[in-house]
């Protein structure tokens, strides 16, 4: 009896053996759709902000994970005029690599290596940027070089020749890449005039002067309308004192900033070709958007990420590349900047024999989208990865104090990236379909295609009113 008790509990223990396996197996996820992942959390690191009474304002994000400072320092500019287009470009490349009066070039690079550190300095339309890191004991070092490019800047003519070289190289180069071409043409249709429109030539780059670059650097550098961040391991009240010490030689200037345009009136619908005997064509289509301050900023990145902007997993990609072939590069964008209304444009290459084909494609898809939107599994794939992405968009420190520091300078809120997560978090498919609806205007597409029209398969006139094209090849 008990043999028989024995062998009936080894043929239950072994019946339990054989069904967990099995009853495990049935939980598993079969697909990544079956994966359950909770909601993303995320938090703004601590941060803290100060104030100097010559008007600088600034902010430090404090960790000490490793021995290593970030540094940020902004500066208001004003758009480079009409007739010196890239003086901003030119004047941060020479007060960089042309150093100080009082430190030569060379000097400034090997010390900057000795001490395993960074310095750069770039401009833009609306700012200049003075940045950098290094070891922690070398911060006071970093801050110095700094604010003494600020208060005592060269700008050696031979510096200024070397970059005036490197620009009119690029100008003459300017045509061998027709996705340049391209971008170009369709950015001066867009914003006719505007910053943003303007293209440099050889004429605006050789009336550029040291007497223009020393002007610049004394309009720009106004250290009462500066913003400063810091990371890394480094307290507020040391940072505060160190940039007191350093700044303390430098003045508030009275000249006055002129804020970037608003953006004109685009240049009519219709097809812009530019003939070049290249063996791809290169398309690329859009229209003016809204700008950062619209409600539907964030309903329209979602929409964009699924339309073009998604990588393999965009509508654009998936019919365009995957299902037929056409092309391998093709995508989408949607800018929303501050404070100029942004711009919406999708963009392929593609064989010439099959240009025409491609360009009927990607206005079938835009309008498709238009109107019927993405389907639920898209919307939340998309929604999902702006979610998710938070984990490396601030991924450290330093990312956090870009961040910062730019929407400070902006006077825009500090916990925009905490808002904006929850704005992310809050959409609905309904929200995205009615931004593809409103902000889609397939009607209003400027469409510019760089190639040979006699060797595509469908004349372009059958795309809209046809414009020619002929910027002089320099």
């Amino acid at each position: 009896m008990i043999k028989k008790h024995i062998a009936i509990g080894i043929l239950l223990f072994a019946f339990i053996l054989l069904i967990i396996p099995a009853a495990s197996d049935a939980k598993k996820p079969q697909n990544y759709r079956e994966i359950d992942t909770p909601e993303m959390k995320w938090e703004m690191p601590d941060y803290n902000i100060f104030a100097l009474d010559n008007g600088i304002s600034g902010l430090v994000v404090e960790d000490d994970e490793v021995p290593l400072v970030n540094f940020a320092l902004y500066f208001p500019a004003s758009p480079d005029p009409e007739e010196r287009v890239v003086l901003a470009e030119m004047t941060a490349w020479t007060l960089r690599n042309g150093s100080s009066v009082n430190i030569p070039a060379d000097s400034l690079n090997d010390i900057i290596e000795y001490k395993a550190a960074w310095l750069g300095v770039w401009a833009g339309p609306e700012l200049l940027r003075i940045a950098g890191f290094c070891h922690k004991d070398d911060l006071d070092f970093l801050i110095g070089l700094a604010f003494e490019l600020i208060e005592n800047p060269a700008y050696p003519e031979e510096m200024i020749d070397l970059k005036r070289s490197t620009m009119l190289e690029r100008i003459r180069r300017r045509y061998d890449r027709p996705r340049g071409i391209g971008f170009r043409e369709f950015n001066k249709l867009i914003y006719p005039g505007h910053p943003y429109g303007r293209e440099t030539s050889e004429e605006t780059v050789n009336l550029i002067s040291r007497e223009d670059l020393l002007n610049y650097h004394r309009k720009v550098f106004n250290i009462g309308r500066s913003v400063i961040g810091f990371s890394g391991d480094v307290t507020t009240k040391q940072v505060k004192a160190l940039v007191e010490e350093f700044s303390s030689k430098l003045q508030s200037g009275s000249e006055q900033i002129e804020p970037l345009p608003p953006a004109p009136e685009p240049a009519e619908p219709g097809v812009y070709y530019y003939r070049k005997d290249v063996k791809q064509a290169f398309i690329t289509m859009g229209h003016q958007t809204i700008d950062y301050y619209d409600p539907q900023r964030h309903a329209s990145e979602i929409m964009n990420f699924m339309l073009g902007g998604g990588s393999w997993t965009s509508i654009l990609k998936q019919r365009i590349r995957v299902n037929e072939g056409l092309s391998y590069a093709v995508w989408s964008g949607f800018s929303t900047p501050v404070p100029v209304i942004g711009r919406f444009r999708a963009s392929a290459s593609t064989r010439l024999d099959q240009a025409g084909r491609t360009l009927a494609l990607m206005k079938e898809v835009i309008e498709d989208y238009r109107q019927n939107g993405p389907t639920e599994e898209q919307f939340k794939r998309a929604k999902d990865a702006f979610v998710n992405s938070y984990v490396w968009k601030y991924e450290d420190s330093s990312d956090i104090l870009y961040r910062l520091t730019y929407l400070m300078w902006r006077g825009l809120p500090l916990d925009t990236p905490t808002s904006d997560l929850e704005a992310y978090q809050n959409l609905t498919l309904e929200d995205v379909k009615q931004a593809a609806r409103e902000l889609l205007h397939p009607d209003k597409l400027i469409t510019v295609v760089i190639g040979d029209e006699e060797k595509m398969d469908r004349p372009l006139s059958d795309f809209g009113k046809m414009h020619e094209l002929n910027p002089t090849e320099e």
